[in-house]
């Protein structure tokens, strides 16, 4: 099909679905079911004009694309997909570090009026500004009403959102608080226990609260006893990091339902949504290895993958060989835009189709049947650059290798580091951060040396600082200095490269002899 046709096609159908977007009742026509096949289409070729018109407008982007050699507009005689894959995917190093923010912007230049900035800081512990214009926070705030107010239609009081994610200019608390303003009672409280409390006990039981968190901080909160939980209806939303499904129930026994969010601050913090459907798939396949060996890459990754479901008219998703999803934001409105951006995730996407045929082959006919929306499934499996996630933060070994590198004295005592990522006994996400002593380090000063590591990360990495200091009681990071060769490292030398990170599941501290004596103060 030409290119002019299908852009003009695009601009009616967008031109409709502006027109369908603000009311929930006529955006329920926009997800019928069986109309997936023009949705997926739809997008491609929404990214495909975005793309072109990223390539035409914005000059980071086109001396991205030149760099790379590739034109500003697409060959598609191979169709839209393989050209799409084409381009080159962007990051954070490669390209949102290398040009300035007017230049990575329509026109190069910021709008002077209604920019939003936000900021993430993840590993790098540089703040990295992300900007958003008008019509980009309000298709967000659309979605992210028309999300909740389809939860808030079965809802049997009148719901009242408690957003306890940090705030200030971090991205999911600003847009969580921007977006419910026009849609709910809200209170932005940032995650402090004893403020929920208060506010829950001034209102009463006369409401059901939407308590929006990270999952540690959510199950902190409902084991709290100043409450009598059991008078109040709850409904826990978290983003930020996962959740196991041992820690979903615990939870479930506080709230009627607990469900979960995908996005990142470098892209969108809403691209796709828990639903009962898909936290039904992610138990079967937790119950089933055939099914998970089947739909998942769990044997490879070693982990229980989350399941999302996104829309694809609004969002491209692909997996590069590396097994990184690349997401291009097949919208126009945004000002910066993301053309292929690899935010280092590892997971993949599963269309309805294809997953029911295999739910039906390995027997579960009725779970195929029950999912009320046919949009695609995304599998995400974690940070592919070897992160960790620790109450909402990314921390990762590079950060604590500069900690290292940092200090002469660490420096020729400190023979590898490791990062470990635990469940323990009580269903909490646990962080340890372990360092192997060289084997001539006779004398060192660890009681010295471990105040001093956690107060460097923490400098280096505003988002693991705060969240320290907003950490549920018992999760602390614990600091470890092991002799060569023992603990954690008994069997270092087996493989050909280091180990730096590890996700262990519950039972395996004693397993690996780790020494938990030394907890990180709360404080800075």
């Amino acid at each position: 099909m030409k290119r002019a046709a299908v852009f003009s096609v695009v601009w009616v159908v967008e031109t409709f679905v502006a027109l369908f977007m603000p009311r929930v009742q006529t955006h329920k026509l926009l997800l019928t079911p069986g109309i997936e096949p023009l949705r997926w289409t739809l997008g491609r070729w929404r990214a495909w004009r975005t793309a072109e018109r990223a390539a035409k407008r914005v000059p980071a982007y086109r001396a991205f694309l030149a760099e790379q050699g590739r034109a500003s507009r697409l060959d598609t005689r191979g169709g839209i997909a393989a050209a799409l894959s084409g381009l080159p995917e962007m990051d954070k190093e490669s390209y949102v570090k290398r040009w300035s923010i007017p230049e990575r912007c329509l026109d190069g230049r910021l709008p002077r009026r209604g920019v939003v900035v936000d900021e993430s800081s993840g590993s790098s512990g540089t703040p990295t500004s992300w900007v958003r214009g008008p019509d980009e926070r309000q298709a967000t705030r659309q979605l992210l009403q028309l999300g909740f107010s389809r939860t808030a239609k079965d809802l049997p009081k009148q719901p009242f959102v408690l957003n306890a994610f940090s705030l200030g200019a971090w991205a999911t608390g600003m847009n969580v608080t921007a977006s419910l303003t026009e849609s709910s009672m809200i209170k932005s409280i940032g995650p402090d226990r004893d403020k929920i409390v208060q506010t829950m006990r001034e209102f009463g039981p006369d409401f059901t609260y939407v308590i929006c968190s990270y999952p540690p901080f959510l199950k902190a909160l409902f084991e709290d006893d100043r409450l009598d939980w059991s008078r109040y209806t709850i409904v826990a939303a978290f983003g930020g990091e996962g959740i196991s499904e041992n820690m979903r129930a615990h939870i479930e026994q506080y709230a009627q339902a607990v469900l979960g969010s995908y996005g990142a601050s470098d892209l969108e913090i809403n691209l796709g949504i828990e639903t009962p459907f898909s936290v039904a798939l992610r138990r079967a396949i937790a119950a089933s290895p055939a099914l998970s060996g089947a739909l998942t890459r769990q044997a490879e990754y070693g982990v229980l993958p989350m399941v999302f479901q996104f829309n694809p008219f609004g969002y491209l998703i692909e997996t590069n060989e590396h097994g990184e999803l690349v997401v291009t934001i097949a919208r126009s409105e945004n000002i910066s835009p993301r053309i292929r951006y690899n935010i280092h995730d590892r997971g993949h996407v599963v269309r309805m189709g294809p997953l029911r045929q295999t739910l039906r082959e390995h027997g579960f006919d009725e779970l195929a049947e029950s999912a009320e929306l046919d949009l695609p499934l995304l599998f995400h499996y974690g940070r592919s650059d070897l992160s960790v996630d620790y109450n909402g933060a990314v921390v990762a070994p590079d950060v604590v290798r500069d900690v290292v590198y940092g200090d002469p004295a660490l420096l020729e005592a400190v023979e590898n580091h490791r990062l470990i990522s635990y469940e323990d006994d009580r269903g909490d996400r646990q962080l340890h951060i372990a360092f192997q002593l060289a084997a001539g380090a006779a004398g060192f000063d660890a009681d010295a040396a471990r105040p001093a590591v956690v107060a460097e990360l923490r400098r280096l990495n505003k988002d693991f600082s705060n969240a320290i200091r907003t950490a549920p009681p018992g999760t602390l990071p614990t600091v470890a200095f092991y002799p060569y060769r023992t603990g954690p490292f008994r069997d270092d030398g087996r493989k050909l490269k280091n180990e730096y990170v590890w996700q262990l599941g519950a039972g395996a501290v004693a397993e690996w002899d780790l020494d938990l004596s030394w907890t990180a103060p709360k404080e800075a």
